[in-house]
């Protein structure tokens, strides 16, 4: 079964082009976006969030050690 292809409404477009237009939007975070708009959007949504949930944890623990304490959700 082929994967579905990316479709994207107007105001989805608009905010895609906006964010990668930014100067302030990182390379990392530009790259990102590209890559997930050629993948299956299901599998990317799952990646970002588990890369998310990655990233949240860390923090927590780097907050937690410089500052003693957990941060509150």
């Amino acid at each position: 079964m082929a994967s579905p292809e990316p479709r994207f409404d107007g105001a989805e477009v608009v905010e895609l082009l906006a964010i990668l237009a930014d100067p302030a939007t990182s390379y990392w975070l530009r790259d990102a976006i590209v890559s997930s708009c050629a993948r299956d959007p299901f599998d990317a949504e799952r990646d970002a969030l588990a890369l998310a949930a990655l990233l949240t944890r860390r923090l927590d623990a780097i907050v937690a050690r410089h500052f003693g304490t957990r941060p509150q959700a």
